[in-house]
């Protein structure tokens, strides 16, 4: 995820080794070559982080703006092409604009269909940017389960931008990411 694939991929690796952490990958991981859209659930305490590793394409995730302003990490997302999402602003259509151009590109947009983190055992709709995306550039949507067991997350409160934040975190063990069947939304719909 930082500027150069491949030493986003060694700090990642060396990330994890040093956390003693681990990820299962099953499912349909034969993923098509060039432009997709991999579209993840966003669980408690999952670190997606797993997925350049899990893949030979270099993922562009949306994330949330605020993640741009934590020191040091958001000038890595803002180096390495990470889509800035600007959420219940007149400035939200930038990340759908730009996810759209990278996949015109050949590249893969990671995302969370939801829009935001859902804890466990809830549910709640997903937006429809991902099918949006994939009809107006012809990319397909690959499914991603993601999934970390309950005693493999330590909850954590942090201050983050004057304002107290309560989540889960992985900070050792396994965890697990199944891909599904990609998904050509264009064979499936048009636009008519």
């Amino acid at each position: 995820m930082f500027a150069s694939d491949n030493n986003s991929r060694k700090f990642l690796s060396a990330y994890f080794k040093i956390l003693n952490r681990s990820c299962e990958v099953s499912g349909d991981s034969s993923l098509p070559r060039g432009a997709k859209i991999i579209a993840m659930n966003h669980t408690d305490g999952y670190d997606p982080l797993f997925l350049p590793l899990a893949m030979e394409d270099k993922p562009h995730f949306l994330l949330q703006d605020g993640l741009f302003k934590i020191p040091i990490i958001g000038r890595l997302f803002k180096e390495s092409g990470q889509i800035i999402v600007y959420r219940e602003t007149e400035r939200a259509r930038e990340a759908y604009d730009q996810a759209c151009q990278y996949l015109r590109e050949g590249k893969t947009i990671a995302l969370f269909p939801e829009g935001k983190q859902v804890p466990a055992g809830m549910r709640i709709p997903a937006k429809t940017g991902a099918v949006r995306m994939s009809l107006e550039t012809g990319a397909p949507i690959v499914p991603l389960g993601l999934y970390t067991p309950p005693q493999n997350l330590t909850r954590l409160k942090i201050r983050l931008q004057g304002e107290d934040r309560c989540g889960f975190w992985q900070l050792t063990g396994k965890s697990y990411m199944r891909f599904g069947e990609t998904w050509n939304v264009s064979q499936s719909f048009s636009l008519a």
